[in-house]
């Protein structure tokens, strides 16, 4: 034999020898010892019995949380749209007013809005804002603003303008308030129950 031969022969063994390793190594890894299988095995059976253990405990904290977002969603407008949902907040504004003996002289409904880009209720809720315009003493005004705070209803003054006259006698300012509240967006396309 020459020995072009003899390498090539040797070649050829060797990648036959690759070959069935390659094709057989499954059945070669059975002959390995099986504690490490059987300890991996293990540390995924008490995995899986602690998720198990937890379903009960990750569901009374899902009923909780639901219990506590019904709860807050009860401080969201009321109204079946958008205009309904302002006139609950004109009907609140025009209580608070009454309340504080201070004079209304405009209020108007603005364009509703949608929730900022970073916020996370921005697919489930959207802002309803409404411009009042009150002429009151600064004491009513603190007065106006505590009680729009602190409704019944989730509602917040965006922006606030107030103008004077004469800045020593004035006894009355005139404040104009942007106050929005939130209502739930109704789901398009799915049935009423």
């Amino acid at each position: 034999m020459t020995k072009e031969r003899k390498y090539i022969l040797i070649i050829g063994a060797i990648l036959l020898l690759l070959g069935a390793i390659y094709r057989f190594f499954p059945e070669l890894q059975e002959f390995q010892p099986l504690g490490e299988e059987i300890a991996l095995k293990q540390r995924k059976l008490v995995k899986y019995q602690q998720m198990v253990q937890e379903k009960s405990r990750l569901n009374a904290r899902l009923l909780l949380l639901n219990r506590n977002l019904d709860r807050a969603e009860s401080s969201l407008l009321n109204g079946e749209t958008q205009a309904l949902a302002a006139v609950d907040i004109q009907n609140i504004l025009n209580d608070i007013a009454g309340r504080s003996e201070v004079e209304v002289t405009a209020m108007r409904v603005l364009k509703s809005r949608e929730l900022g880009e970073d916020s996370p209720a921005r697919d489930r809720y959207i802002s309803i804002p409404v411009r009042i315009t009150i002429s009151a003493t600064i004491r009513q005004l603190k007065e106006v603003l505590y009680r729009i705070e602190n409704s019944l209803k989730f509602l917040r003054v965006s922006d606030m303008r107030i103008k004077t006259d004469r800045v020593r006698e004035a006894k009355k300012v005139r404040s104009t308030l942007t106050v929005e509240g939130l209502m739930k967006k109704k789901d398009k396309g799915l049935p009423k129950k």
